[in-house]
């Protein structure tokens, strides 16, 4: 399947979640923006950025890569993503259906792919598994904007 397909799978899987939770969910027209979605929690805007990870068959790892991409139809260009351009990173597992919520300044920090690791036999947890399907961090975030405001 096509990289742009899998992003659309992925897209489309965090917009059927957040309405699922009661979030309003805006969708930007074209892909010139650093986030693919913004989500309306409790009046608060969320920009959320949305990747699809994939499965290692050396590492036996799901991996996402934290650079966006960009192409023309002759150069392909990797960079690395700013903490101003989204508050949010969802990493889906299309096999597992789930996602790992990342904030902005942890996803940012990894330098260019992140490994999730899925499988039970390790004697200690990753350092990704706090991020394993945690859509109350994206409520909480929006609670305090909302005190603040």
């Amino acid at each position: 399947m096509m990289t742009k397909r899998k992003g659309d799978i992925a897209e489309y899987a965090a917009t059927l979640e957040a309405l699922r939770r009661g979030w309003d969910v805006l969708i930007p027209v074209g892909d010139r923006l650093p986030y693919d979605l913004v989500f309306s929690i409790r009046e608060t805007f969320i920009r959320v950025q949305v990747k699809h990870a994939w499965l290692s068959k050396r590492t036996k790892n799901y991996v996402v890569d934290s650079r966006r991409t960009k192409t023309n139809r002759r150069i392909m260009k990797r960079e690395r993503y700013a903490k101003k351009d989204f508050d949010f990173a969802l990493v889906y597992i299309a096999e597992k259906n789930l996602f790992y919520v990342f904030p902005v300044d942890v996803f940012i920090r990894y330098g260019s792919e992140i490994h999730m690791t899925e499988s039970q036999k390790r004697q200690r947890k990753p350092a990704s598994e706090q991020f394993r399907n945690k859509w109350d961090s994206l409520l909480q975030w929006a609670t305090q904007k909302e005190i603040f405001a």
